[in-house]
């Protein structure tokens, strides 16, 4: 599947543009945004400077960090891939896709294919998280784990509600915000723009894979958000429309906010954090059937007539 446009312009300056928009939007612009928004709910200045770090003791606290995550995340990642595809490509939506929206068939296994992924998944979380330094390096890994402990903090304060209303607006922030977000820059356009400079999907695939899960600054879950992103690369690159890895992306993140809030008002008894312990028989059965069920994926989009622009 054609994934780039010889009329685009060069993948290295390409590359540099949108990685630095990206820094300016989303570490400095969506920390501003963030920062105005829980003034907005309530903080004072003088909350920020007593806070030592910890906004989860801020006035309206939950609310302001959610607000602010969603629309720091919108301006870092749908802002980005605007201004650069819209304003510096001047191109459309629509050019981000080389074939037409997918049948039905094509999500359903795009479904059934991460879900058969998750043994296999759950099982890299917990070698990543087995990872230990020699010696000479013991403090870089303290401060990995710091950082790590800080993020499961900020984790577990989003994700412990139990109204409903807060579970429609955690899943607005997670799992819709960031799926578009960051399906539009990290695989429609960092992707294409590699590709565009090696011409090797598989290189573009792997490495715009590993940019997305560094970029999440978590080291103890790069390697599941890692493939997680190859995942996402290759659906885009089989079915040539950035609608499917949105989708993909969306009913990804959207089902951990729904099993978390299950479980937070008492209807499911296994949180996420238990389902990591996976035993190897599951994790071999899950390796195998995502294989499979990525090989029937791409024999089906192989097979189906290919439509550029309305024309076949």
């Amino acid at each position: 599947m054609k994934l780039t446009d010889s009329r685009e312009n060069p993948a290295a300056s390409s590359l540099l543009v949108i990685i630095g928009l990206f820094l300016i939007g989303f570490l400095f612009l969506g920390g501003v945004i963030q920062i105005l928004v829980m003034m907005a709910a309530g903080a004072t200045l003088t909350d920020f400077a007593n806070s030592d770090g910890d906004f989860s003791k801020l006035p309206n606290a939950w609310l302001g960090m959610i607000l602010g995550q969603g629309l720091g995340s919108f301006i870092g990642f749908v802002g980005t891939a605007w201004f650069y595809w819209i304003k510096i490509e001047k191109k459309s939506w629509q050019d981000l896709n080389f074939d037409k929206v997918p049948a039905l068939p094509v999500f359903g296994m795009v479904v059934l294919t991460q879900m058969a992924f998750m043994g296999f998944n759950g099982w890299l979380q917990e070698l990543n998280q087995a990872v230990t330094f020699p010696e000479s390096l013991k403090g870089l890994e303290a401060l990995l784990k710091g950082m790590e402990d800080k993020l499961a903090e900020t984790t577990k304060f989003f994700t412990d509600f139990t109204s409903f209303w807060q579970f429609l607006l955690v899943f607005l922030v997670i799992a819709v915000i960031a799926g578009i977000g960051e399906e539009l820059l990290f695989r429609g356009l960092i992707m294409r723009k590699l590709l565009l400079g090696t011409g090797n999907p598989h290189i573009a695939i792997w490495v715009s894979a590993f940019i997305f899960a560094v970029i999440h600054f978590q080291f103890y879950g790069i390697l599941p958000r890692m493939m997680l992103g190859v995942l996402f690369g290759y659906f885009y690159l089989w079915t040539g429309n950035i609608r499917v890895p949105i989708f993909a992306h969306i009913f990804n993140n959207g089902l951990a906010v729904t099993i978390m809030y299950l479980h937070n008002i008492g209807i499911v008894k296994t949180d996420l954090e238990s389902m990591d312990d996976v035993p190897l028989s599951i994790v071999g059965f899950s390796l195998i059937a995502t294989i499979g069920l990525m090989f029937l994926l791409k024999n089906y989009t192989n097979s189906q007539p290919s439509m550029v622009d309305g024309q076949q």
